[in-house]
């Protein structure tokens, strides 16, 4: 019998919360990480900085260069995370 790793999970959508929310849970729910805590103005910092860490190197984290707002790299970096949804 073989072991199936445990996957992550963010259990924080984009839909109705602001970046400043989205950031705080995102460092929040993976503190071990070197996540900052940039302005809303400032996204593509954390973006950046999320893309460069080993333990995220598993996950397809879009380059943040290719979006025009947060809330879509950010939906696009929780569904890597979460994997597809069954909803």
């Amino acid at each position: 019998m073989s072991l199936v790793p445990a996957q992550q999970f963010f259990p924080m959508g984009t839909e109705y919360v602001s970046w400043e929310a989205w950031n705080g849970a995102f460092i929040e729910w993976f503190g071990e990480q070197p996540i900052p805590f940039s302005s809303e103005e400032d996204w593509r910092v954390t973006a950046s900085a999320i893309a460069g860490l080993p333990n995220f190197a598993v996950y397809p984290v879009p380059d943040d260069t290719v979006f025009d707002t947060w809330q879509d790299w950010a939906s696009q970096v929780t569904a890597a995370i979460n994997g597809p949804s069954n909803y």
